[in-house]
């Protein structure tokens, strides 16, 4: 069986013990190191230190009714730290359980990689379900917020423009993140307690100021306040790509992986095997490949 078969398993098993109204499902995808651990990590409230998510993770957190006790949600997430070639084919094998949410998260401190990020991903789940409808909640998060808000103003009017454009064409939620900015943390840590153990996306605040950092409920931004005429993504692409060459994400250095094992040679195999799947096309290891390098 497949990592994801496995995975959506574990889940089939877990969503027997529950009704499909008390269950979400969270799909987290986007940009490489842009920070979508920490923050899952954060929304969870764990405590241990992320690792690198080479291709899936799956978690899930329980919250029991204020009611009842034993009437629990249960709240599955998904992230994807895999190729974002490969997304279309791995988000076919991952299991909706109840209300589902997708969540994009680019890399704002990559200004050319952007575009790339956001077109990659919309596309991947409109090839899965035809086109975003009601049943699929889009979110759009633009992580790395500290290192971007310095960037020049011109800069950050126009990636704004763009990812409001696209927002609005897909009826999406925006906002911007920074887990170095504690009440951006917040925010976002605050929305997806709201997509996991509650009903939809709540966002308190709004701001459209391409000064500050965004937040944008779905529904609630206009083409007249961005300052643009109506456009399809094909006009949208056009004129980010104008302003900004678009590339794909440059692949990261091969970082020193930390001893784990009591044997130096357990870590020397498991360095060797992580700078295999690094540089690898695709993906598709055995069960035991990948526990070993989860050990």
């Amino acid at each position: 069986m497949s990592i994801p078969d496995i995975a959506a398993q574990m889940v089939k098993n877990d969503s027997s013990k529950s009704s499909e109204d008390n269950a979400r499902t969270i799909i987290l995808v986007g940009s490489k190191s842009v920070g979508k651990s920490n923050l899952l990590h954060n929304f969870l409230d764990k405590t241990d230190t992320p690792r690198e998510t080479l291709v899936l993770e799956y978690s899930f957190g329980r919250k029991s009714s204020q009611k009842q006790s034993i009437d629990k949600t249960i709240c599955h997430v998904w992230e994807y730290g895999g190729k974002l070639e490969m997304l279309k084919d791995v988000l076919t094998s991952i299991p909706i359980e109840g209300k589902f949410f997708y969540c994009v998260m680019v890399d704002l401190s990559k200004i050319k990689a952007i575009w790339n990020t956001l077109e990659t991903c919309i596309k991947a789940i409109k090839e899965k379900n035809n086109e975003p409808s009601d049943d699929i909640e889009l979110i759009i998060i633009g992580g790395k917020y500290d290192i971007f808000k310095n960037y020049d103003s011109e800069i950050k009017k126009i990636i704004c423009t763009t990812m409001r454009s696209v927002s609005l064409v897909y009826n999406a939620n925006l906002l911007f993140y920074s887990l170095k900015e504690s009440n951006l943390l917040r925010k976002a840590k605050e929305m997806f307690y709201t997509i996991g153990f509650g009903n939809n996306v709540t966002l308190k605040e709004k701001n459209t100021n391409f000064m500050k950092p965004l937040v944008i409920p779905k529904g609630s931004d206009s083409w007249e306040s961005i300052g643009v005429s109506e456009s399809t993504l094909e006009h949208i692409k056009a004129r980010h790509l104008s302003r900004i060459t678009s590339e794909t994400e440059i692949k990261l250095e091969v970082k020193t992986i930390q001893r784990s094992h009591p044997e130096p040679i357990l870590d020397s195999l498991a360095a060797l095997k992580y700078e295999e799947l690094r540089n690898m096309e695709s993906y598709d290891p055995s069960i035991d490949d990948y526990l070993i390098l989860l050990r």
